[in-house]
């Protein structure tokens, strides 16, 4: 395989540069002269958008160790992908880099380690480092039986524009660290080739918002619409998680960064002393013993354990570039953070979110839960209730485009359906599938195929 990449330019050139300041500032990237077809004829897919991100940072706080790639997201903010033909396909409002990297790469890389390993190493005050860190926009799912089922066609991007922030110089001090220097950004698409022409399964990545104290937590209008043009209501679910504040009981090993872009919020899960599900939209009504709960979802999905990071002789102590749970390989971090103090329970402040519907390896489509409309769910807690704080709930949406969208997908793509007096049609791309009209798709990507 060739190296399948497109470089994208932005008004500052292929390579942008910005000083941190008080404000947040923005990329901006404008994709252009986007390939549909190689010269033999094969069709080309976008599977992912790649931002590479260099700059400085500058240890505020005396010693501490150098940042681990959690942290390192929260140097950047919300991020957009905008598509004059499809709209929102990354909703600036409901995405930002450390949910994209701290949580939904989780997921979309198949449950692999999805970074580099860093060495770590303790450094003093004034200490100037330098920083680099590639952040992964997916379209490609690796939990999906056909992982590119939902690349879109490479010209959709055309004319789009797409959008990353840089944060503040203070968006790190949390950790003991001040943004400094110039930090410069450059912006590929991946892509992949295929002779079948096809449209893919829009995914939206969705994120809802519940300002409550609980018990109870309801997520409104699961499966509608939210900024893509030519989408039905309802989506198979493929992921919901409920996202955690992402604490730590050691210094410099978390934090997620979930909640820095959208106002701050969540719960600590250990301290709140969550001890009971009653969860109707899923098989377990009520579940007391939650610790099996989350031990069915390590199963599940490897259960996958991150290698610990290489030490520097200086750095004291190991430390992992993905801390926090369910990250944590290093013995040292799970005796302290898995195991919070003496209650032996994975039901701990370190836990970075909750999976209430998760996929399995290579899942099909059509065996994910049907939602168009509100889910609901209520917790017991044994410890100290939480209060009226905003809690994020993100999932992935696996939804269809609607009749009239089809028909525009296959006009823009040059393969005009027989209805608009063309000569192509479609069908399912699965093998097997029972046959389906435009109104019966429901999620599946579909080929187009010729007719006459």
């Amino acid at each position: 395989m060739s190296a399948n990449f497109t470089q994208v330019s932005g008004p500052g050139g292929r390579v942008q540069s910005l000083t941190p300041g008080a404000s947040p500032q923005t990329f901006l990237w404008n994709p252009s002269s986007l390939k549909g077809q190689l010269d033999g004829g094969d069709f080309v897919y976008a599977k992912r958008i790649k931002l590479r991100t260099t700059g400085f940072v500058t240890n505020t706080s005396g010693t501490v160790l150098s940042l681990n790639n959690q942290q390192m997201q929260q140097a950047l903010g919300q991020v957009r992908v905008f598509s004059q033909f499809l709209g929102e396909m990354v909703n600036k409002s409901q995405n930002s880099v450390a949910l994209i990297s701290n949580h939904d790469a989780y997921f979309v890389n198949g449950f692999k380690p999805y970074t580099r390993k860093r060495p770590s190493s303790a450094v003093t005050t004034g200490i100037v480092v330098p920083f680099e860190m590639v952040t992964e926009i997916p379209f490609e799912r690796e939990y999906l039986e056909r992982s590119t089922d939902s690349c879109p066609w490479m010209p959709f991007l055309e004319g789009g524009q797409i959008e990353c922030d840089l944060g503040t110089t203070t968006a790190l001090t949390a950790y003991g660290w001040t943004l400094s220097g110039t930090w410069t950004q450059s912006c590929t698409i991946d892509w992949y080739v295929d002779k079948q022409a096809l449209i893919h399964s829009p995914i939206q990545s969705r994120l809802y918002r519940v300002t409550t104290t609980g018990p109870e937590y309801v997520l409104r209008q699961v499966g509608a619409p939210n900024g893509l043009d030519g989408v039905t209501a309802g989506s198979r679910l493929a992921v919901l998680s409920w996202l955690f504040a992402g604490d730590s009981q050691t210094s410099q090993a978390h934090d997620s960064g979930f909640y820095q872009a959208f106002g701050g919020g969540g719960i600590l899960p250990g301290t709140a002393g969550i001890n009971r599900l009653d969860v109707p939209f899923r098989s377990q009504v009520s579940v007391d013993d939650v610790n099996a709960w989350l031990e069915c979802f390590l199963s599940d999905v490897g259960p996958t354990r991150f290698k610990d990071n290489a030490t520097d002789n200086n750095g004291g102590t190991d430390a992992n570039d993905l801390a926090d749970w369910p990250y944590a390989m290093d013995q040292v971090l799970v005796a302290a953070d898995y195991y919070n103090g003496t209650t032996r329970s994975l039901v701990n402040d370190a836990l970075d979110f909750w999976p209430l519907v998760w996929p399995g390896h290579y899942d099909k489509i059509s065996d994910m839960q049907k939602v168009n409309g509100d889910l609901s769910f209520t917790v017991t807690y044994g410890g100290t209730p939480p209060g009226n704080v905003l809690n994020l709930f993100r999932t992935d949406e696996i939804c269809g485009f609607t009749p009239q969208k089809v028909y525009d997908i296959m006009a823009r793509m040059g393969l005009p359906h027989v209805d608009q007096g063309g000569a192509y049609n479609i069908v399912p791309k699965y093998a097997g599938a029972k046959k389906a009209d435009l109104t019966t798709v429901w999620g599946f990507p579909l080929k187009i195929v010729k007719v006459r």
